[in-house]
């Protein structure tokens, strides 16, 4: 009760004052702390737990799995996958449905589909699981082949299981398709549109360059928008360069959320490629004014259960030297394949060659290149960023997949990116 009302340290001096813990009071705790975000406290449980002699059960392994899909910690759920063979829980529908979604989440959707064709029985959630974990890597034509798996098996969809459709057609461009599945289909079956589908729509027909179609749909349908729908619409103002309609969209947000660092960095960058710099200063000088800091962009990577944590510029880590190094060698390798860097959004008054330098040493530039210092030359590298990965670096990583014949994929703040033989699943759409 009091982990459901967000009261975990209430629900931590009830367990504590307990004169005897079962399984049942163990996961009950862990389950206090996965639901109000403490991942890490919950997943430290079960040493403390088996200490004690008592083994996880289904439940168990469903929390600690999806704390691990909290944190995207791959290897500890690797662990986990493990002990769930060797327990015998492989086979409850919910152990099934915590591996789809540890998995996806984790960056290996491979894996995730792997389990998912194990499975035995499935319910609603493992189809949802799936769509949507196909959907966020990018991965359209396949989220619709088990929505038609789903439908043929006799499943029921839901709410949830449209949202995934939903995003997997605005993945692959299918306007007629998705109007289809939210007019036609959620109809037949029952199911109201609610927000989230049409903020997909709006995702959908931005993707596909109908902007005033989106804008249109926007301010025609009897909808209470949130700041995500405005954003998704704004993202797509930035990616289509349509700067007119984007400043209009960015003055809806920054109404709705005065203080959005994104929507302010964002607007920036689309002045900046635009060649606006009297606008890219006074959006700086606003936010100095309204004391508004842009977060500094952090990527990690996880090496031989070890985390490796860089920011911009890192110097800090104990190899930075020969990090800066590896990371010359790869943009010397990929300028053969004809990348420029993208100096379009670095601030102007700084030199073409300091701005080049700035952008060679992004977060997501050194945590890739430790991987490849780091990792077997067949080795998937899976990297995670707290922002949205910037023009410059997708560029590049798209090529550096293809002189390292590597797959990587980055986990940005927007959504998963495959990269591989020079391509990414978002087809450059971000």
């Amino acid at each position: 009760m009091y982990g459901k009302c967000g009261k975990v340290l209430n629900a931590l001096k009830v367990f504590d004052g307990l004169q005897t813990r079962n399984i049942v009071s163990w996961t009950a705790i862990m389950a206090a702390y996965f639901q109000n975000g403490y991942f890490e406290e919950a997943l430290g449980l079960l040493s403390q737990m088996e200490f004690e002699d008592i083994l996880p059960n289904e439940y168990t392994f469903a929390v600690l799995l999806n704390s691990c899909a909290g944190l995207s910690a791959l290897r500890h759920g690797d662990l986990l996958h493990a002990s769930v063979e060797k327990s015998g829980f492989k086979d409850h529908a919910i152990v099934g449905n915590a591996l789809v979604n540890m998995y996806s989440k984790c960056g290996n959707i491979q894996a995730a589909n792997d389990v998912f064709l194990d499975m035995t029985s499935r319910d609603a959630v493992t189809w949802n699981a799936m769509i949507s974990g196909f959907s966020h890597h990018g991965l359209g034509k396949e989220a619709l082949n088990v929505f038609q798996d789903m439908l043929e098996a006799g499943e029921r969809p839901n709410n949830i299981t449209f949202v995934g459709v939903l995003s997997a057609c605005a993945h692959l461009g299918l306007v007629q398709e998705g109007f289809y599945y939210l007019n036609q289909l959620m109809k037949q079956i029952g199911i109201e549109p609610g927000l989230e589908h049409h903020t997909c729509i709006v995702g959908l027909l931005s993707r596909a360059g109908q902007l005033d179609q989106a804008e249109k749909y926007m301010s025609t349908m009897p909808v209470k928008w949130d700041i995500v729908a405005w954003r998704s619409l704004l993202n797509a103002c930035h990616v289509h360069k349509s700067y007119g309609l984007g400043k209009r969209v960015a003055e809806v947000v920054v109404q709705m959320d005065p203080n959005d660092v994104g929507t302010y960095t964002l607007l920036s960058n689309m002045y900046a490629k635009a060649k606006r710099w009297d606008r890219v200063v006074q959006i700086r000088k606003l936010m100095r004014e309204k004391n508004i800091k842009k977060e500094p962009g952090v990527s990690w990577v996880e090496i031989r259960n070890t985390t490796h944590i860089f920011v911009s510029d890192d110097n800090i880590h104990p190899e930075s030297s020969q990090i800066h190094e590896k990371v010359g060698e790869l943009l010397a390798k990929i300028k053969l394949l004809g990348y420029v860097p993208d100096i379009a959004a670095v601030l102007h008054d700084v030199e073409d060659e300091q701005k080049e330098d700035y952008l060679s040493y992004h977060s997501e530039k050194l945590a890739i290149a430790y991987a490849l210092m780091k990792t077997p030359t067949e080795a998937p590298i899976r990297v995670i960023k707290n922002l949205r990965i910037c023009d410059d670096c997708h560029a590049a990583v798209k090529l550096i997949s293809k002189v390292t014949n590597r797959l990587i994929i980055v986990r940005d703040a927007n959504r998963f990116h495959q990269f591989q033989d020079g391509k990414c699943s978002c087809a450059d759409y971000w």
